[in-house]
């Protein structure tokens, strides 16, 4: 998933394939736990789908972001479900692209509300969840979903 597409650091700098991984090596290596998250914005006839690999770790204030961003035809993913279910199946590839290289914990970040009459995406929750945990991995939903709901969020719209 990483290798076909253009990955950038938070500087929005292009970061070649091989020294991304070298980094998810040594990032892991130092204890810093993995987060990755998606986020779609329809803009016109076009989504910008951005998908965020975050390493964090709170005790020893580090952190390090990367991130593809595509821009596919809005009508191919037309409802909010399907919308949805690109932004979990994108971030489930970089998982699994990505966890033969960790050491720690993966938790993927879900763009999904949990308050189903202030959100229309709460109802796709308990499917995705269950989707993401099949593979393995945490998952996290909004409010605690900060890799899709913010991270990404920021560059969907830039």
């Amino acid at each position: 998933m990483f290798k076909e597409n253009i990955i950038r650091d938070f500087d929005n700098g292009i970061i070649k394939y091989n020294d991304f991984i070298k980094s998810v090596k040594d990032l892991s290596k130092e204890g810093l736990d993995v987060y990755i998250g998606s986020d779609s914005q329809v803009i016109k006839t076009k989504i910008s789908l951005v998908t965020c690999v975050c390493f964090y770790k709170r005790e020893i204030r580090r952190s390090q972001i990367f991130y593809i961003k595509k821009k596919i035809p809005a009508k191919r993913y037309p409802t909010l479900r399907s919308r949805m279910l690109i932004e979990a199946y994108t971030s489930l590839e970089v998982a699994l692209e990505v966890d033969p290289y960790i050491d720690g914990q993966l938790t993927v970040h879900l763009d999904i509300g949990s308050d189903p009459i202030k959100c229309k995406t709460a109802k796709f929750g308990k499917e995705l969840k269950m989707l993401v945990r099949s593979q393995g991995f945490g998952c996290e939903i909004k409010p605690n979903s900060w890799a899709s709901s913010s991270v990404a969020d920021r560059f969907t719209k830039s």
